[in-house]
């Protein structure tokens, strides 16, 4: 078998401008949203078969809120995420639980 370059092969994961916004409330029984956090913004990459991608960075910058978004324990603000070709953002029940068992996150 051929060694294939990254732009011979397909991505296992790609990650397109994932974007996580919190929204800021303020009031008791008519909560306005006055601004928001924003804990992920803009982020991409792809993953290759065999590799492994570390995320670093200090605390409170986003590394365990990219993994939430990636197994869809968090719902995206905006952006895309494709496992095998397949964007995960817009699975649920059944076939995001198949998903999620292919995918392994370590805090």
């Amino acid at each position: 078998m051929a060694d294939l370059t990254k732009g011979e092969r397909e991505p296992i994961l790609q990650v397109r401008n994932l974007v996580k916004h919190f929204p800021l409330t303020q009031g008791i029984l008519f909560k306005k949203q006055v601004g928001a956090v924003k804990a992920v913004d803009g982020i991409s990459f792809d993953l290759y078969r065999g590799e492994t991608l570390g995320i670093v960075g200090e605390s409170g910058c986003g590394k365990s809120t990219v993994a939430k978004l990636l197994m869809s324990l968090e719902r995206a603000t905006s952006g895309e995420v494709f496992y095998k070709g397949q964007d995960i953002t817009k699975l649920s029940g059944r076939a995001l639980k198949a998903v999620r068992r292919n995918i392994q996150m370590v805090f």
